[in-house]
């Protein structure tokens, strides 16, 4: 099983931010809490800080756990854990996705979720 840490990234307006995965990746152009595969010796919040940086040159401040679900895909089995997060600045740069949406909770039924993403928005229950 591959550990993989979430985001759900908040700016001051209190919109989240989702993220629409690349044509090339696994589940083409499905959106998404931004984050990624947890790395040997590095916890859940170092690795959503270091993933963030790297794939949206956005600098966070993670803060509380809000749940976590395991899914099992034809090429293996994650667990996917989510934490709160605080954008520290507006500007971001998409660097692996296809395109990224500051959205109101409310809005986020109307976009089509990777399925581990829909999972656990089963699980957590979002700020």
């Amino acid at each position: 099983m591959i550990d993989v840490a979430a985001a759900v990234i908040m700016n001051k307006y209190g919109k989240i931010l989702i993220t629409q995965r690349s044509k090339e990746d696994k589940q083409s152009l499905m959106w998404e809490f931004p984050g990624g595969k947890i790395e040997d010796g590095e916890t859940a919040e170092e690795c959503l800080k270091r993933e963030i940086m790297e794939e949206l040159n956005l600098e966070i401040e993670v803060q509380d756990y809000l749940g976590s679900c395991v899914y099992k895909y034809e090429t293996g089995e994650i667990c996917l854990i989510a934490y709160k997060a605080l954008a520290l600045s507006e500007d971001l740069q998409l660097n692996v996705h296809n395109e990224a949406r500051w959205v109101n909770k409310d809005e986020i039924k109307n976009f089509a979720f990777a399925p581990a993403d829909v999972a656990l928005l089963n699980v957590i229950r979002l700020p």
